[in-house]
Order: C-alpha cells, then sequence, then structure tokens
C-alpha cells in the first residue's frame, strides 16, 4: 500500500518524540520516507543536530508485518552484539500514530540501492569479505539469547517448506500451477535441518550500510523484519540467490544489487569458501537451499502482488525468474 506523511501524522508523531526525550521541545524536525522497502515504512526525522529513524507499518491488516515483533527482535540483537542500529522506543496502535512503530538511532553511511558509488568501487573484494564475514558473524551469535525456541530440530526445514506450501495450496492459474509443481521437486530431498542459528532471512546488498570512507567496513546491517531462528544454509542460499551467479537465471534479487555487477567482485563459491572456513561449517546441500530460498521468494512475491498493495510486485516476470533459478540450483545438485 501507497502511504505518506501528512502534516497532522508528522505533528502526533513529534508530539510523541518529544515527551520520550527523543526529539528536543520547540524543534522544527523533518520527516521523510527513505529507503526502499516494500513492506514496513521505513522514515527519516531530522531534528538538525541529530536524526533519528522510524519503522511503522503502513496499516493495519491481518497478515501487515508485525512491525513491534521486528523491535523487540532488534533489540535481544542488540544485547546479544549483533551488528543492528540500536532500539530507543516502541509505540502500540494509538500512541503515536494509528499503526505500531519503533524508533531507532540513525547510523550514518551509505546504502547501495543503484550504481555503486565511491570509494566502495574501489574495494569489491573488501566488500564481499565484509558482506559474508558479517553472515558468519551472525550465525556465530548465540541464538539461546534471543529465543527460547528449541534448536535443535531435523526436521525445521521440511516444516518450513510445509507451512509455504500451505500458502499456495488454492493459488489459482498458472502461477499457483508452477509454485506447486516446484514445490514438489523440493520435496523429494528435503535435507535434515542442523542447528539452528540467528538468522537474516533478507541479506542482501540494499541491506547493509556502509562506512563512508576507506577502508571499506560494513557500519551496520539494516531491515531485520524477517529475521527468525532457522538452518545457517537458508541464509547462504538467499546470499546466493542474491549475488551474481554466472549459469544461474538472474533474479530481482541481484537486480536490486546491480551495483555487485559493476566491478571485479570474487566469485560466490569463494565468499563460500571463506564463510566455511571462518565457522568451521560444512556446506552441504546449498544448491537445494538456494533453490529453496529462490522459490520461497517467488511465493511472497506473488502473493504481495495479488494483494495490489505495492506496484514493485506488478511484474509476473519476477515469478518466472526465481522459479527458473529454482530450476537450475536442483539441477546443480542433481548432477
Amino acid at each position: 500500500m501507497e502511504w505518506s506523511w501528512t502534516q497532522a501524522g508528522t505533528d502526533r508523531l513529534i508530539s510523541w518524540l518529544e515527551a520520550r526525550e527523543l526529539a528536543p521541545r520547540g524543534s522544527l524536525p523533518r520527516v521523510r520516507i527513505i529507503g526502499e522497502g516494500h513492506s514496513n515504512v521505513t522514515s527519516l526525522v531530522d531534528l538538525g543536530d541529530s536524526r533519528l529513524i522510524v519503522r511503522h507499518q503502513p496499516v493495519i491488516r491481518a497478515n501487515a508485518p508485525d512491525v513491534l515483533r521486528e523491535a523487540r527482535h532488534i533489540a535481544k540483537l542488540n544485547a546479544a552484539g549483533v551488528l543492528a542500529p540500536r532500539v530507543l522506543a516502541m509505540a502500540a496502535a494509538g500512541e503515536a500514530l494509528d499503526v505500531p512503530l519503533y524508533v531507532m538511532e540513525h547510523v550514518p553511511g551509505i546504502v547501495v540501492s543503484g550504481d555503486l558509488p565511491e570509494p566502495l568501487r574501489q574495494d569489491p573484494r573488501g566488500m564481499a569479505h565484509a558482506m559474508i564475514d558479517a553472515l558468519a558473524d551472525l550465525h556465530g551469535i548465540d541464538a539461546a539469547r534471543v529465543t527460547a525456541r528449541p534448536l535443535d530440530d531435523p526436521e525445521a526445514n521440511r516444516q518450513h517448506l510445509a507451512m509455504l506450501r500451505g500458502l499456495i495450496a488454492d493459488l489459482d492459474g498458472d502461477e499457483g500451477a508452477a509454485l506447486r509443481a516446484m514445490a514438489e521437486r523440493l520435496a523429494e530431498r528435503v535435507p535434515d535441518a542442523v542447528r539452528q542459528c540467528v538468522v537474516h532471512s533478507d541479506f542482501r546488498l540494499g541491506n547493509l550500510m556502509w562506512a563512508a570512507d576507506l577502508p571499506v567496513r560494513l557500519a551496520t546491517v539494516l531491515d531485520w523484519e524477517l529475521s527468525t531462528v532457522g538452518d545457517p544454509r537458508l541464509d547462504l542460499g538467499y546470499f546466493m540467490i542474491a549475488y551474481p551467479a554466472p549459469g544461474i537465471t538472474r533474479t530481482p534479487l541481484q537486480d536490486l544489487g546491480r551495483a555487485l555487477y559493476q566491478a571485479d567482485f570474487p566469485a560466490v563459491a569463494d565468499l563460500l569458501a571463506r564463510y566455511r572456513e571462518r565457522t568451521g561449517q560444512g556446506l552441504a546441500d546449498l544448491p537445494w537451499f538456494a533453490a529453496f530460498v529462490s522459490w520461497k521468494t517467488a511465493v511472497f512475491y506473488v502473493l504481495s502482488r495479488r494483494r495490489g498493495e505495492d506496484s514493485y510486485y506488478d511484474d509476473d516476470a519476477h515469478c518466472r525468474a526465481f522459479l527458473g533459478a529454482s530450476t537450475d540450483y536442483l539441477s546443480r545438485r542433481d548432477t
């Protein structure tokens, strides 16, 4: 759903921030939407001498992303030392706006949502290493600090697949049939889950904040909306379908990260080897996980398009591209 700030909404937000001493009284802040997100809304509150970030749901609806769940999760990640912006406050629906929201610190830096900028262009190898190292570090966090759920469940990947299949059981048309057919193929040989860890679930270039100067380093990791606990290979599969992959159908996630095609970035196989060395984890069945995550993303794209709330999802070619990548990765598994 398209959403924009009104003067009344801005005034309500600022009054709430002032009451919690997050904004000085009498200031004349500016509020504007930032980022390329297609679910929760991210806004920058410019207070002159300082800045804040506000995240909120665009509307109240049954299947809207739970922004307060996101905030509580990030607060736990903050306590565990994860590279994520610090949560400063939360508000239930009706407290500050008609929808729930949370406030987090503003981290200065560069988000690459288009072409590759300077000075990052000078060190693509350093960028790629920082990306995979951040993912390895996230997976090394003690997940018991974030969740009370059992972390050893060999059936977790099969349960994950079954849950998603339920979402498309009644999906009509050629897309529904194609998604169900791929689900059948994925279900033929589902890998047992390894010990679960904290997973980001949307770890790609556009969700990373980079320091504005050299040497290349990550300032923070953004957009924890989908983060949970799961098999670490789910994140690695997502990384694979969002990173340049010769011989694999190009996905919409790679289009969003087109900057990765604009310099001499290392091959994804080299980065996965670096992850293995850093974590000591075996990486069996990665083609299945890349195929699964590509299919899962197709499911979410199709369901989002059919809700008709965001024009980004209007292109039905997205589904075909993700399913093409799924087919390619399953073929690699079978060779």
